[in-house]
């Protein structure tokens, strides 16, 4: 068999059809890129909300259970805040602040305070220990109960590029003691 040698032809070459779907792929592939990295990056930020939510839900909650709490004792409930926020790490990237505050003579006081489970360096929003608390809603605390208020600190950084900024992420919750009127901590 023989093959026919054939000249080249602007008009055949137009015609050809051979290779358009590697130059369409060429052309798609930065922006099917870009979606799945823009994916992957708003699926681990919303993830991360999700467990700092449940994070500072459950600490606020067990402290909330109890009577009273030691420093020793909240130590060992943050510490429990690395397994909850798995897979994300917790260590220099975040801290926990627990408040417990009380109205006393017109504004809410913040009793005591303690913070942990990392090393990120933030003040509470709620205030600090023996000063007033700064409340969203005042009428949150009365005179015969207190509240224990949780807040969470997470420092946020993208894996692959700034569709969602470096920021640092709060989340806060809050529970009326479960078994007396306040959660005393006699070391705080």
């Amino acid at each position: 068999m023989r093959r026919r040698i054939e000249r080249f032809s602007p008009a055949r070459l137009l015609r050809d059809k051979r290779g358009g779907i590697l130059v369409e792929f060429a052309m798609a592939m930065p922006v099917l890129l870009i979606l799945l990295i823009g994916g992957v990056e708003l699926g681990r930020y919303v993830l991360l909300n999700q467990k700092l939510d449940r994070t500072v839900m459950t600490i606020s909650d067990i402290v909330a259970s109890s009577t009273t709490v030691t420093t020793a004792e909240i130590d060992q409930i943050f510490d429990a805040t690395g397994l909850i926020l798995e897979p994300f790490p917790f260590g220099a990237e975040g801290t926990v602040v627990i408040s417990s505050v009380r109205r006393q003579t017109g504004s809410p006081k913040v009793i005591w305070q303690r913070s942990g489970a990392g090393s990120l360096s933030v003040t509470s929003l709620v205030g600090v220990q023996g000063g007033n608390a700064t409340l969203s809603d005042n009428d949150l605390v009365d005179n015969s109960q207190a509240i224990i208020i949780g807040e969470v600190f997470y420092q946020y950084t993208p894996w692959f590029t700034d569709l969602i900024p470096s920021s640092i992420i709060r989340h806060q919750s809050a529970f009326r003691p479960r078994q007396s009127n306040e959660v005393v901590c006699s070391d705080c």
